[in-house]
């Protein structure tokens, strides 16, 4: 790894060392002291391995290829330091050191990468430090290390190609500036729908507001008879609309607050909606449930959010087979939501039009209106084809445990598509080497196929693309 990608991964690892203080401070409120000790070690490991990468490397900026590998290494290198309060405290009960260090790093997997699988049995009784802790996670996995990276460290057309691979919108003109927006719209969100519940009658503030970041980052849920308390109708109606603000692309949030009505709607988010509605009067028909109920689980599973309280398992197989396409699909380009995402089923249903248009329409002569060639959709069906490729694979891999393909596809498209939704077959109680598929799953998910390819195999990407 050259020095360069070291040193900002040393900035990436001082910023969540800065950030781990304010789990720190609550716990010095709450006099949770015990909690305190592996909170503080994890701070000085971010902290000090932060500064030790910066002093004994040379910060510059990056290109597209060392931004992706820095991308790559963040999602790795991040978790593992968060691991430190769980191996600590051991919540898992684990039955030897291998299994409490596996457990431990799949938890803070899950966080950075916003999944939300727990191996947790009952993550309300964590000290509220811990709680906050672990939202934190979630919220800088969710944009904050991928923005961090397009905000400060490459140049301005490495930063366009890069922001292009993951489906960043530059909106204003400046990604340095869009780092800004996004973190004030979305920490506007936090603290609004926390006021908002608190309003109806959650008077725990922290406790309403790590589940607020829990709902629009797509992460942790609460246990079974902690969530009871929010499935009334006005709660349920909150979540869905939390829900949809992680799903849909930034740009919508963006034009929003801009008061741009008419620019929020595009193309995918149109599509999306479609998707939504039509799945939900599905679910209505198939599974015969309650229309709100049908749309919380629609919105929960392409939000990547995995809420359910319908129990899933029990339902019948095309409810089923509607639910694992609604994960495969996912949300929005640049938005808390995983899976294939709805720009790149445009841009895949767009080059077959392309293709049927340049196979039976010639272009009259002497026209200079510029069209699109194979290179403009190649990195939307690379992205999709990979996709499925890892999806079949890592399911064929999970029914070795004993379990039928349809409930591999759905638990691994889970963790592809970082919903963290299950069946049943991810607990704590699954062989470590299931453990550690599923967190290689969670973090291609998270950091995308496009992605790790480019920072692993540039030069046959460089020569598939002639454009770079």
């Amino acid at each position: 790894m050259n020095q360069r990608i070291l040193a900002n991964l040393g900035f990436l690892l001082q910023i969540a060392g800065l950030l781990t203080i304010l789990p720190i401070a609550i716990g010095f409120y709450f006099n949770e002291t015990q909690q305190l000790i592996p909170l503080f070690i994890t701070c000085i490991a971010f902290l000090g391995c932060g500064f030790l990468l910066n002093a004994l490397s040379e910060r510059k900026d990056l290109d597209f290829k060392s931004s992706s590998a820095l991308m790559l290494s963040a999602f790795i290198i991040l978790p593992l330091i968060g691991a430190i309060p769980y191996v600590y405290s051991d919540p898992f009960s684990s039955a030897n050191l291998l299994d409490r260090f596996t457990n431990s790093y799949f938890e803070s997997a899950s966080g950075f990468t916003t999944t939300g699988f727990s191996f947790i049995a009952n993550p309300d009784a964590l000290p509220k430090s811990m709680l906050v802790f672990r939202s934190l996670t979630e919220l800088m996995g969710g944009v904050g290390v991928v923005f961090l990276i397009l905000a400060f460290f490459q140049s301005k057309k490495s930063m366009t190609k890069l922001g292009n691979a993951l489906g960043i919108d530059n909106l204003n003109g400046n990604l340095k500036k869009m780092f800004f927006f996004v973190f004030a719209i979305y920490g506007v969100y936090i603290f609004a729908f926390t006021a908002i519940f608190y309003l109806v009658g959650f008077k725990d503030l922290l406790g309403t507001g790590t589940f607020v970041v829990d709902t629009m980052t797509g992460g942790f849920q609460p246990n079974a008879q902690q969530f009871q308390q929010y499935l009334f109708f006005v709660p349920k109606i909150l979540i869905i609309i939390l829900m949809l603000v992680g799903s849909v692309n930034f740009a919508f949030n963006y034009h929003l607050f801009a008061g741009k009505i008419k620019r929020m709607f595009t193309g995918e988010i149109i599509l999306f909606f479609v998707i939504i509605t039509v799945a939900s009067l599905a679910i209505v028909y198939v599974a015969n449930v309650g229309f709100v109920d049908s749309v919380f689980h629609v919105v929960s599973m392409a939000s990547s959010t995995g809420y359910d309280y319908l129990n899933i398992p029990t339902l019948n197989n095309t409810a089923i087979t509607i639910f694992i396409t609604l994960i495969i699909i996912g949300g929005c380009a640049f938005s808390m939501a995983g899976g294939i995402r709805v720009s790149r089923l445009l841009s895949f249903g767009e080059s077959i039009g392309h293709s049927v248009k340049m196979a039976f329409v010639k272009s009259p002569k002497g026209s200079k209106k510029k069209t699109k060639d194979f290179y403009d959709f190649f990195p939307a069906i690379t992205a999709i084809l990979m996709f499925i490729f890892v999806l079949i694979v890592f399911s064929l891999l999970f029914t070795t445990m004993g379990v039928s393909f349809r409930d591999a596809i759905f638990e691994v498209g889970s963790a592809l598509s970082t919903n963290g939704v299950s069946m049943g077959a991810t607990t704590v109680a699954m062989p470590t080497a299931y453990k550690w598929l599923m967190i290689a799953a969670m973090t291609i998910g998270r950091v995308e196929i496009l992605t790790i390819l480019i920072a692993l195999i540039p030069k046959s990407i460089k020569k598939l693309n002639p454009t770079n």
